[in-house]
């Protein structure tokens, strides 16, 4: 099976990179946006307590040497209890929410691929108004497969899902199950670009350029992973030619194709 990237302009063909983008830098504000819930409020607030009652009470006899301990405990269950009482759940999953976007940034890139080398819209949104590129790549290569070492979920190809229903992370005390859905869940209102997808760790990247302040992750691509390129029908002539060079010279088994429009057939793809 082919699986397509849709490219603006022609730098893949001089390093054979991807970028993998965080979620702040996509263009889908609701990517990788979970429903954070505390599935027992009560039980998890109770769990802080419990896990600090011992420090809080070693605390407090170092800062009053010369009060009881007794006195000391009944002061801090007390506090404790006020805590429980005082808990505010949607406070408390407003702060892991925030937690999991930074370190989700910071550490999780995407890469978006598409079923449809020929989707109008998407030639206009992804290929700079079908002058760009679409690079065709097999989804048995080797660059699809997680490699040692790498975190769950990250390097596995997986086609997304479209629903206007959130994915909801329920917290337990101590525990935060992340779903694999968060990384692979778009709006229907997406459905048309048939988004498959490959979610990598970022310090794992290959190279690290900065552009304007901001780190981009480039992840290396097999040259034997790219099947074919198709060109966009504005694109320009000498662009074309001059990356059709050097595909012949540094990757000649990958075939050239030339997109055209006819009001009958849509968009076609030809050898080139």
């Amino acid at each position: 099976m082919l699986i397509y990237k849709y490219m603006p302009y022609d730098r893949f063909f001089g390093n054979f990179k991807f970028r993998f983008t965080p979620a702040e830098d996509l263009n889908d504000p609701r990517e990788l946006v979970p429903d954070i819930r505390l599935r027992d409020p009560e039980a998890y607030s109770r769990d802080i307590v419990v896990r600090n009652l011992q420090s809080t009470f070693l605390r407090a006899q170092i800062a009053n040497p010369d009060v009881e301990a007794e006195v000391l405990w009944t002061r801090i269950l007390a506090a404790a209890e006020q805590h429980v009482t005082s808990f505010d759940a949607e406070d408390k999953a407003a702060e892991i929410f925030d937690m999991f976007m930074r370190v989700t940034n910071r550490h999780v890139g995407v890469l978006s691929l598409s079923e449809d080398p020929l989707n109008e819209l998407m030639w206009a949104h992804y290929a700079n108004s079908h002058t760009g590129f679409v690079v065709g790549l097999d989804t048995e290569s080797e660059f699809f497969q997680p490699k040692p070492g790498e975190p769950k979920v990250c390097g596995e190809l997986m086609n997304v899902i479209y629903t206007d229903t959130t994915p909801v992370v329920f917290v337990e005390p101590k525990k935060l199950d992340i779903p694999k859905e968060i990384f692979f869940t778009k709006t229907t209102k997406w459905s048309y670009e048939r988004e498959w997808r490959m979610i990598k760790f970022l310090e794992q990247a290959d190279e690290v350029v900065t552009v304007d302040g901001k780190k981009i992750h480039l992840f290396d691509v097999p040259k034997t992973a790219v099947k074919e390129v198709l060109f966009g029908q504005k694109i320009a002539t000498d662009l074309a030619d001059r990356v059709q060079a050097e595909l012949s010279k540094t990757a000649p088994q990958i075939v050239v194709k030339q997109v055209s429009f006819t009001p009958k057939a849509g968009l076609a793809a030809m050898p080139r």
